[in-house]
């Protein structure tokens, strides 16, 4: 991977990426430039990230949850994979930065990937959407460890990189709630169960 470096702020078009756009209080759906006082909208609505070590079951449930979240567009965060040659935090920010300008199109984004809540927290473009919702697909140790040694060879898959699949799935749990259980869901469940996470979100928000 080439050397990293940090996400630009959310700039003002109009004076450049010297002058990061501020929250404006009298407009909580606007930000604002603090120099030549041009408003620029953002979205509101919530975000969700479905979380999960791999093998924790996320891109088999993400065909049916599209199917059964047609008022939200759901991606596997691994599409714009290769943005990470310019640093994760420039990858990460740039779904936030998607994910905003889909708000701006009244539609939820739900994201499903390795996303952690504090990489999220203080990227730029964090100001772009509203609340940041997670929950975590996850399976047993074993069940993981079944999968990815059930993957093609040129996933790369060794004893030590699923060793570390496990680890990593053992934090998110002690971080993300809910959690569904993939290993004892089918996908069709796991996709509903998710759905339904997100449209409580979802209904709460268009009631407020």
């Amino acid at each position: 991977m080439a050397t990293a470096r940090q996400p630009d702020p959310v700039f003002c078009l109009r004076c450049g990426p010297d002058v990061p756009l501020s929250t404006d209080d009298r407009q909580p759906d606007s930000l604002r430039c603090p120099v030549c006082g041009t408003p620029a909208e953002r979205s509101r609505l919530p975000l969700f990230v479905v979380a999960g070590a791999s093998g924790a079951g996320k891109t088999a449930t993400i065909t049916e949850l599209r199917r059964r979240l047609p008022s939200c567009d759901v991606f596997d965060v691994d599409l714009t994979l290769h943005i990470a040659a310019l640093g994760w935090e420039i990858w990460r920010n740039t779904w936030l930065q998607l994910a905003g300008a889909i708000g701006l199109n009244g539609r939820s984004t739900v994201l499903c990937g390795t996303f952690q809540p504090d990489q999220l927290a203080e990227l730029p473009a964090r100001v772009l959407v509203g609340a940041i919702h997670f929950c975590l697909l996850d399976a047993s140790d074993e069940i993981i460890a079944a999968r990815l040694q059930a993957r093609p060879g040129w996933r790369g898959h060794t004893e030590r990189s699923i060793q570390e699949q496990t680890a990593f799935a053992a934090q998110l749990r002690a971080d993300i709630a809910p959690q569904f259980d993939t290993g004892a869901l089918t996908v069709a469940e796991t996709a509903a169960a998710v759905a339904a996470w997100v449209d409580e979100f979802l209904d709460s928000y268009r009631g407020a």
